[in-house]
């Protein structure tokens, strides 16, 4: 909804630099579906950063806030970590923070799809499906990293929990001992997840591009974008 994407576009600015360029990252892999959201997320930034300020000035955008835009792919994908991919992008475009926009793997059933993170600690990619990368983070990329998502996953130990309380409130130590050890590593994800990503993308992006361009409109961004 509208005052939702206002919610979060409102934390967002609380936590942005005044000025300055933003570096924005999508990360994930956009052909695995429940990973998909930072590169989703990302064909929908407005980036601003190419554009000249004269040429802006003639269409009336002189107070465009510089914005780049990047989606560094996998490990797997470009033999290259992602934090490194990211850190090369800060060195060339100086910016005054980061934005990285990731899926994340839900810790209660309930947050799955409905839950928007937002974090200033960083982020260590795939850490939540226990494939845990370099950490991105102010400590290693040397500015301020804003870290945003939504849960698109749960392990089947969570939902095994969740699931149990609900019905009888048998969730005990010992059922989680049971559990945990066989399921903990196995992921599970809405059927429509698909769905879920496509209007999760662009709910971040649009909150995003709202933060990021405060002069501009929702429908203003929408146009210009396309």
């Amino acid at each position: 909804t509208d005052e939702s994407m206002e919610t979060v576009r409102d934390e967002l600015q609380r936590l942005l630099p005044e000025s300055g360029t933003v570096l924005t990252a999508g990360l994930g892999n956009v052909k695995i579906t429940p990973d998909a959201l930072g590169p989703k997320c990302s064909e929908n930034i407005f980036a601003t950063r190419h554009l000249k300020k004269e040429f802006a000035e003639k269409l009336g955008l002189g107070g465009l806030r510089p914005v780049a835009c990047i989606n560094p792919g996998v490990l797997g994908q470009t033999g290259v970590e992602t934090g490194e991919i990211i850190a090369g992008a800060v060195r060339t475009v100086s910016p005054a923070a980061v934005i990285v926009i990731d899926a994340l793997a839900a810790r209660r059933l309930s947050r799955l799809g409905c839950t928007v993170q937002i974090a200033t600690s960083g982020i260590i990619p795939g850490s939540g499906v226990g494939n845990a990368r370099a950490e991105i983070s102010e400590k290693t990329l040397g500015v301020p990293v804003i870290s945003i998502g939504i849960p698109t996953v749960v392990d089947a130990a969570t939902l095994a929990h969740d699931i149990i309380s609900e019905s009888n409130g048998q969730d005990t130590p010992e059922f989680q001992d049971s559990v945990e050890p066989h399921s903990a590593q196995m992921m599970i994800t809405p059927k429509e997840v698909d769905i879920m990503i496509e209007r999760a993308s662009k709910f971040l992006a649009m909150a995003i591009n709202c933060a990021l361009q405060p002069t501009l409109s929702a429908n203003e961004l929408l146009q210009l974008m396309g």
